[in-house]
């Protein structure tokens, strides 16, 4: 990339080429070696980890290497890791090394295959962008040291911009219209940072070094900015992915889970099934809120009406925030009550509300949720809400205010946080041994990780939170309709050519989306791929998983130990963590989405 180039020493001299077996210790010694040489690779993601210096490099004060001898180096790196792991005899490991064997192979050919076949590096330019946001917003918010420190840090990685951003233009080739606009946005988000947050804090003795840097930057950016915009234009449907690379990206994803056209059957049936729900609960609160109505019995009309008083129950921007801490101390207090059913919490208060970042809020256009530094997790984990620009029009305003009524809020607050993502890693932080609890942290698998967050959302309305309140039953059916949905759009518009109207009609008609949020959904889904089909079929593994737990252990099953035991083995995939806990996933489960 720029003039920085990080000494990754790989050290993976392989000799010999027949299997090898592999003792417990000598496998704990290669996954720490694994993870630790890929953090090497990419010094951001290293400080967001907690991981600070690798063979005597400090890697806080360094930027990825994203030019062509650094790219090479990722390739390498993928390949030879990828040769060595496949030379371990898998027969001489148990259950537990043979899934973090899985998990690291699996990320191998990920990443090998974002390197050959998919190349975002070579045509998504937010690819440059968030990192660059990231490299600067990490040290800036995460005190893992002295202020002084962290801002030298934030200093040296400005320096360093310039010359990451000229590798960058050097490695893109082409770029698409819905690629380039969120990549601007995001930048011209980070340059607010860098020239409006960041100068008032910085450290005296360090403002003239700071601003040299800042100024250097910031015209870097801007002139990045301008460059994408000469970048030839891959077309209006640049993004598509098509069928032979999403099935084998797919594959990799959900680790044999499912099949795209398999889950896309599976989707299109249970929003059949959940809207049916839907309108049973709906009926008796219509008949509330439009006794006077002589209407005909047509389901989304009943429904969406339903919906539409709901959606006036709705917070305003100034309180948006200080509403969503109070849902926080609320699901922690119900989750207190009901732990025996769900899972305890635990020992941890380590949880702050935050504002998203804003060079990531093109593809968090609501929230996320961001863990505490796998390698410090003292130090904290961020529940992310995007917060409602100034500037927007009162429709615009109005319209995810409804979505995110108070229902909506609450909801979106057990997803990320209680009892969904923080709850999850927080347990996964006490996997051990050490490089078990890194591998599956870092990296583990994204449909264990986002069906936790649906499925635990599910229980919480389902065990009585808000005491059955029928308004909150119909807002999670209509947020499960989204997960459903969200595969659903993804599969249809990377490898069967959805067009943006169709999109729009299953968001807004068939799954009662506002507009506002099926905007931001139809972006997202052009930004990334593969990722929102997560929630769905993560939620489907949670339900089955459960399902065979259940049937095995007869009248002796108890459900918050079943999750404890689930959780505590880190985010595996869940066929993998079934073979853990000694759960045979032939024994069925009900239809995700389904209601009882």
């Amino acid at each position: 990339m720029k003039g920085i180039c990080v000494a990754v020493v790989l050290g993976l001299a392989l000799a010999g080429c027949g299997r090898r077996t592999t003792s417990p210790q000598d496998f704990g010694a290669l996954t720490e070696e694994f993870v630790h040489s890929t953090l090497a690779l990419s010094p951001v993601a290293a400080t967001a980890a907690g991981y600070h210096r690798h063979n005597g490099v400090l890697l806080d004060e360094r930027l990825d290497d994203v030019s062509a001898a650094g790219m090479e180096a990722r390739r390498k790196h993928w390949q030879e890791w990828l040769d060595r792991l496949g030379r371990i005899d898998e027969a001489g490991l148990d259950e537990q090394a043979r899934a973090d064997l899985g998990l690291m192979k699996n990320l191998c050919e990920a990443a090998l295959f974002e390197h050959h076949t998919e190349q975002n590096w070579r045509k998504n330019p937010t690819y440059y962008v968030e990192l660059l946001g990231t490299a600067l917003f990490t040290p800036y918010s995460l005190e893992y040291a002295p202020a002084g420190d962290r801002w030298r840090h934030v200093i040296a990685r400005l320096e360093a911009a310039p010359a990451f951003l000229e590798a960058a233009r050097g490695n893109l080739v082409s770029s698409n219209p819905v690629w380039t606009q969120t990549a601007v946005e995001e930048n011209e988000g980070t340059l607010d940072l860098i020239e409006k947050e960041f100068p008032a804090k910085v450290p005296e003795a360090l403002r003239e070094r700071y601003q040299q840097a800042a100024g250097r930057a910031a015209e870097a950016m801007r002139g990045f900015n301008a460059h994408l915009k000469t970048l030839p234009d891959a077309g209006p449907e640049g993004w598509r992915l098509g069928k032979e690379k999403y099935a084998r990206k797919f594959d990799l994803a959900f680790c044999g889970l499912a099949a795209p056209e398999q889950l896309l059957k599976e989707a299109e049936a249970a929003i059949t099934d959940l809207r049916r729900h839907m309108f049973k609960v709906a009926l008796p609160l219509h008949s509330k809120y439009y006794p006077a109505h002589r209407d005909p019995v047509d389901l989304n009309l009943i429904v969406g009406e339903v919906l539409e008083k709901i959606a006036q129950k709705h917070s305003k921007p100034e309180r948006y925030f200080a509403d969503a801490q109070r849902t926080l101390e609320e699901a922690r207090e119900f989750l207190k009550s009901k732990a025996d059913r769900i899972v305890a919490l635990p020992p941890n208060d380590n949880l702050q509300l935050i504002e998203t970042p804003p060079f990531m809020r093109g593809i968090y256009a609501v929230g996320g949720f961001n863990p505490a530094p796998p390698f410090e997790p003292q130090l904290g984990a961020y529940y992310w809400l995007t917060p409602i620009p100034k500037d927007w029009p009162k429709e615009r305003v109005e319209s995810k205010l409804r979505e995110y009524n108070q229902y909506g809020l609450r909801l979106l607050t057990i997803h990320e946080a209680i009892p969904g993502h923080w709850l999850q890693f927080e347990y996964a932080a006490r996997v051990e041994p050490a490089p078990r609890r890194l591998l599956r942290s870092l990296y583990g698998d994204g449909a264990y990780v986002e069906g936790w967050a649906v499925y635990s959302t599910d229980l919480m309305v389902r065990e009585g939170y808000l005491n059955g309140d029928p308004e909150l039953e119909l807002t999670h059916c209509k947020q499960l309709l989204r997960a459903i949905a969200n595969a659903i759009l993804d599969i249809r518009m990377h490898t069967m050519g959805m067009a943006d109207e169709e999109a729009m009609e299953l968001m807004t008609k068939r799954t009662f989306q506002e507009k506002e949020e099926a905007q931001a959904k139809l972006r997202r889904a052009k930004l990334s791929s593969c990722q929102l089909p997560t929630y769905f079929a993560g939620f489907q593994a949670w339900q089955r998983l459960r399902a065979a737990a259940e049937k095995q252990a007869g009248a002796q099953f108890r459900p918050g130990e079943f999750h404890r035991s689930a959780l505590a083995l880190g985010a595996l995939p869940v066929p993998a963590a079934a073979k853990i806990l000694g759960i045979s996933l032939e024994e069925g489960a009900p239809a995700a989405g389904g209601r009882q």
